[in-house]
């Protein structure tokens, strides 16, 4: 794709301590979905030995869920609050390309400004040096390297430059390949980035972002730079993957200085809901908010450079098997991934933030999306006489698997298999024939395949029967 200019034109009967509920209650999703959402989400955390995770879904100018589930730290008694942050890592990328989107918008910069004109400091080895344009850092294309020879990255300690340290090691390093060559992902070259924002708008990165961007957004939990004097508290700690002993460690606290603008924000899922519903309201706003309709598009374009790709400005863009676009970007650093993901088509966004490495948020996303998208076909039709409630619960499939959720879904029930890294193959929904019996749904029509309750002498729903398989309740 080209050009994205021509495509414009809860819990109800599950209580789980450890999660704080959707926000925004009205309008909302189904509760059916949202108990579904919960369930899921605080199952994986469970299996995954997931601390915290952030997570929210917008349609157009609603947030129509979000919540905060977990800790701040592992050991803490108190669940977190809707206040609760963690770093968004390299989604930071965005803010920064809306930040020099805005300056650009008003007239204090271009995007073919040479980087060596605005930065007198900035020095690398190579000969397209000076060819190298905001433009070009913005798509990745400018031929700097990935990222400087600190090792940032690495435990225990994570020692990420000072502005000067920054400036010097670029001075003993080479170009990665010539100028708009190729497409080759920089952390450098938006820490380039935030030191334009800095020489443009004559404040400090963090000063911009919170003032400019994060203000009048509304997004009061975000912050650039992780707050040592919240950390362990409102801003939960970070945790590596889980290593062979099964449990995760603590990663280090560390701040990102120089490489701020790169992947040195917080935020928490309501907050990049409100980013989100910005897109969507300034993509055909007459009068601008951040900036002019035209700018913003910018960004979704992907037909910068020489090099054909799928890099806007800031964001990865592409298009589904439906023909929408996606306009996205995710994170990762050490003790915390992120992803932000915004359908342009159906004005829809998606956000999810963890305090845990190899986590893949994406794919959290992506069955957020399905969840929701199933949610929209439910049948709220009642059926006389019949408290579906009395069915919900977990139930025991062990030895052969760990157990499904069984929850109300409209006039029927779904059933979900725990855990589920993807809901193609682990949620069914269910409709009622007889007494405590079930058939599956598949393709909006009933199937022979049944589930059967069973009660005890008292006629509390006890277990259920499925497909050969006894299954009591937990």
């Amino acid at each position: 794709m080209k050009n994205f200019l021509t495509i414009i034109c809860v819990l109800s009967s599950v209580s789980i301590s450890h999660a704080v509920r959707a926000q925004n209650a009205e309008p909302s999703l189904h509760p059916d979905v949202k108990n579904i959402i919960n369930v899921w989400i605080e199952s994986q955390m469970d299996y995954e030995k997931i601390p915290f995770v952030s997570a929210s879904y917008t349609r157009k100018q609603q947030t129509l869920w979000s919540g905060n589930y977990g800790k701040a730290a592992v050991g803490h008694e108190q669940p977190v609050t809707d206040q609760a942050i963690s770093s968004i890592c390299s989604s930071s990328k965005v803010f920064t390309a809306t930040a020099i989107m805005k300056l650009v918008d008003e007239g204090k910069l271009s995007l073919d400004q040479k980087v060596k004109d605005l930065l007198p400091r900035f020095s690398i080895q190579g000969d397209d040096v000076d060819a190298i344009t905001v433009r070009s850092l913005l798509t990745h294309t400018s031929g700097l390297p990935r990222d400087t020879k600190h090792s940032y990255w690495s435990g225990p300690n994570h020692d990420f430059p000072a502005e000067d340290d920054f400036y010097k090691s670029l001075t003993q390093q080479k170009m990665a390949h010539r100028f708009d060559t190729k497409v080759e992902y920089s952390n450098i070259g938006f820490a380039l980035l935030g030191q334009i924002i800095q020489i443009v708008s004559e404040k400090s990165y963090k000063d911009y972002m919170e003032s400019e961007i994060f203000e009048p957004l509304g997004m009061t939990h975000s912050v650039v730079e992780l707050p040592k004097n919240q950390y362990g508290n409102e801003h939960v700690i970070g945790y590596s993957a889980i290593n062979r002993d099964g449990k995760r460690q603590p990663a280090n606290f560390y701040q990102t200085r120089a490489m701020q603008p790169a992947a040195g924000i917080s935020s928490n899922g309501a907050d990049l809901a409100k980013y989100a519903k910005w897109h969507f309201r300034e993509i055909d706003a007459s009068t601008p908010e951040l900036m002019s309709s035209s700018s913003l598009m910018q960004m979704y374009q992907t037909d910068h450079s020489s090099v054909e790709s799928n890099r806007g400005l800031g964001f990865i863009v592409n298009q589904d098997k439906q023909g929408d676009t996606w306009a996205m970007h995710g994170g990762m650093c050490p003790g915390y991934n992120s992803f932000l993901k915004l359908n342009l088509t159906k004005k829809e966004g998606f956000a999810f933030n963890t305090s845990a490495n190899k986590v893949r948020a994406i794919a959290y996303i992506n069955n957020l999306n399905k969840i929701i998208a199933r949610g929209d076909e439910i049948d709220d039709t009642s059926i006389d006489g019949l408290n579906l409630s009395q069915y919900e619960g977990f139930y025991d499939l062990n030895p052969f698997n760990s157990e499904y959720y069984i929850g109300k879904w409209g006039s029927g029930l779904v059933l979900l298999y725990l855990p589920a890294d993807t809901i193609d193959y682990a949620m069914y929904q269910y409709a009622h024939v007889d007494k405590d019996i079930f058939s599956l749904i598949q393709n909006g029509e009933l199937t022979d395949e049944k589930i059967k309750f069973q009660r005890d002498k008292q006629g509390k729903v006890v277990a259920v029967m499925n497909d050969g398989g006894l299954h009591r309740k937990l």
